[in-house]
């Protein structure tokens, strides 16, 4: 595919996504809970064969503003390279996660099952990397009553499409050492009998950098802009993320 229309269908995408969540936000912001938090992650990529990998992360997130834990998960998925730049995979994510109240009391963490499907397409230009990624989801969350986990879980798909561009600032001759500038865009949308009141689910905006000391492994640090709707359609979540992640890969044949 062209450059031109990457960018042409790539950036008409993100204006729909943009114009629904600043229309969203504009009408429907009766209750906003804004609470930094930090996310910590490790990603390892274990190519198998030239095309077949196997990834998998597990991530800590806390509250900056009391230290108190937010998230916690870990992921694995299978990938496939389906070949002209596209690669086909198949997940599964185990979740947990805590109120964003800040003047609750609870420790209750719920969990969530997540099975899930994406495709993803990746395109070079010179120092420029776009990567567009298509995942659906399907979310079990456990049921609760009174503050306390109950028998049997509630579900719901959740369809995402990120899209996300990379910008090489300095690569070594044999590119063992690099310093790159990324960002992204993710526009998530719930569907499912459960969901009445908020369709749109969230907004992740991101920037940051990447940096890669030797060969097969990266650090990243970056900000994060989420903003998401409850599910009683007039709450809302506003984060302000800090994102340390690092990225390690491994490969297993010759």
């Amino acid at each position: 595919m062209k450059l031109s229309l990457l960018l042409k269908y790539s950036l008409v995408a993100m204006l729909i996504a943009a114009t629904g969540f600043s229309g969203l936000a504009q009408t429907t912001g009766k209750k906003i809970t804004t609470r930094p938090v930090a996310w910590y992650g490790y990603f390892n990529t274990l190519q198998l064969t030239s095309k077949w990998s196997l990834t998998s992360d597990i991530g800590e997130r806390h509250f900056l503003d009391n230290g108190n834990q937010a998230q916690f998960l870990i992921r694995s998925k299978v990938n496939y390279a389906l070949g002209q730049n596209w690669d086909a995979g198949i997940g599964f994510t185990y979740f947990l996660s805590k109120t964003t109240d800040p003047n609750s009391t609870s420790s209750l963490a719920v969990p969530e099952l997540r099975p899930f499907q994406e495709f993803s397409n990746k395109q070079s230009f010179n120092k420029v990397n776009l990567s567009h990624r298509f995942r659906i989801e399907e979310r079990y969350f456990r049921k609760t009553a009174n503050d306390e986990l109950v028998d049997g879980y509630n579900f719901n798909f959740r369809f995402r499409y990120q899209f996300s561009a990379e910008y090489s600032l300095y690569q070594s001759k044999n590119k063992s050492q690099s310093l790159k500038v990324k960002a992204a865009d993710e526009i998530m949308i719930n569907a499912g009998k459960n969901i009445v009141k908020n369709m749109f689910d969230q907004n992740r905006v991101y920037a940051g950098f990447n940096y890669q000391p030797i060969k097969d492994l990266s650090f990243e640090l970056g900000y994060m802009y989420l903003f998401q709707q409850k599910s009683s359609g007039t709450d809302f979540n506003h984060g302000d993320i800090i994102r340390f992640t690092i990225f390690h890969k491994l490969k297993l044949y010759k």
